[in-house]
């Protein structure tokens, strides 16, 4: 019965890139922003990469990622293509790896994320630091909950 719920294909949209890379593609591509970056590029908002590079759609369905799904998978990496790794540029300098950083400095819990030494929601503590931006904020919301194992509704 289980096996059968699994074949049952998931409504368009219903799941974010992300989801959908963690669970068909990290295993054996990693992270998709590292990936992005490295193999993908944002050709006038159309992804492109080495393979099929005109038709990537078509290299994705015959990479083992569902029709329904593919829409979903190329706006997540496009989103990422041409992008630098940002956690690394932007904060590297003083706080080292993106990981270890969450690790060591960050809780994530429900729908929160609280810094373990000021103790204040990192949507707060972030806009007062580094003059970061609403929308950099909300990047590093999610890129934090991501790597800690707990992506954010």
């Amino acid at each position: 019965m289980i096996l059968l719920l699994a074949l049952i294909p998931i409504e368009a949209g219903s799941r974010d890139g992300l989801a959908i890379w963690d669970s068909r593609c990290e295993e054996c591509h990693g992270d998709p922003v590292i990936f992005a970056g490295k193999y993908l590029w944002d050709i006038e908002g159309r992804l492109q990469g080495r393979h099929h590079v005109e038709n990537l759609a078509l290299f994705m369905r015959n990479h083992y990622t569902p029709d329904h799904e593919i829409e979903t998978i190329n706006n997540m990496l496009l989103t990422h293509a041409n992008s630098p790794l940002r956690f690394k540029d932007e904060c590297g300098g003083c706080h080292g790896d993106a990981k270890e950083f969450v690790e060591k400095s960050i809780w994530v819990r429900g729908s929160g994320i609280t810094g373990l030494q000021t103790g204040m929601d990192i949507s707060e503590y972030l806009l007062t630091h580094q003059e970061l931006q609403p929308e950099d904020v909300a990047f590093y919301q999610k890129l934090f909950a991501r790597i800690a194992g707990k992506p954010l509704p």
